[in-house]
């Protein structure tokens, strides 16, 4: 593999000065600024709802301790293993 010298040309930074004039950075800067007031309103107003949406979305059958389920999915696991392993056994041939 040929040794090749680093790149010492970076890419120069952005700068928005070049792109945009000063009035179109006020207007830019104005419409994010209302656009991030009606995102804080928006979050505000959908708060007082998140309890109400909250209540509907809850699952009304309760799940189970998952101790519970995962002792007797360990348990049949075990007794499936068993039962393939006597299986096996039985129906080797000699």
């Amino acid at each position: 593999m040929a040794v090749v010298p680093k790149h010492e040309d970076q890419h120069p930074r952005y700068d928005p000065k070049k792109d945009f004039t000063n009035d179109q950075m006020h207007r830019f800067t104005e419409v994010a600024n209302k656009a991030q007031q009606r995102k804080e309103a928006l979050g505000s107003r959908t708060s007082t709802f998140a309890s109400v949406k909250e209540k509907a979305m809850r699952p009304i059958v309760r799940p189970k301790k998952e101790k519970v389920n995962t002792l007797r999915y360990t348990i049949w696991l075990v007794v499936a293993c068993v039962t393939g392993l006597w299986l096996m056994y039985m129906t080797s041939t000699n």
